[in-house]
């Protein structure tokens, strides 16, 4: 018998199997693009050409971009935060961008060939000549929680985390 790592997921074939995940996700990429429209712009950083620090695996100088993707998915802007710029007197406070919550069907990764890692950016267009950027800080790989998984059968979405960037920081491409 052949060793093979992969094991099919049968604990819930009579209720649920593969053709019953394929349709619901199917349905819900349908429902993504055509009802809900909503899309965000993904700023992948070009970790081949950006030089690293190799100790603290970052970079204050030039960070190359891959050509930005235009990715259909849900969004969550939370409520912003006060910041103060002197924080015992609580003197000059100025107001920033929540984080930004994104729900990715797992589909649309395959489909428009991309991937969202730590540290890339997320644009999202607020007014017709507004957009707001927001870092990655949680790229979601790790998402077996149950609330994302489909019928006790497989994960069907990734959740990423994202906090607000100044325009120093970032102000697209």
């Amino acid at each position: 018998m052949p060793n093979n790592t992969y094991t099919p997921v049968t604990r819930n074939n009579m209720f649920y199997s593969k053709e019953d995940f394929d349709l619901e996700m199917e349905l819900v990429e349908g429902y993504m693009e055509e009802d809900v429209n909503q899309t965000v712009v993904v700023y992948q950083v070009d970790r081949k050409k950006t030089q690293v620090n190799d100790i603290y695996k970052e970079t204050n100088t030039n960070v190359h971009f891959l050509p930005p993707v235009e990715v259909p998915c849900l969004y969550e802007i939370q409520d912003q935060t006060l910041k103060a710029y002197e924080n015992k007197t609580q003197t000059g406070v100025y107001s920033v961008n929540g984080n930004l919550k994104l729900y990715v069907n797992l589909l649309s990764f395959q489909k428009y060939d991309f991937d969202i890692k730590r540290g890339d950016y997320i644009g999202v267009l607020i007014e017709e000549n507004r957009m707001n950027y927001w870092v990655v800080t949680n790229d979601g790989k790790v998402n077996t929680a149950n609330q994302l998984v489909l019928g006790a059968y497989k994960t069907g979405f990734r959740v990423i985390d994202a906090a607000p960037v100044t325009d120093a920081e970032f102000k697209g491409l």
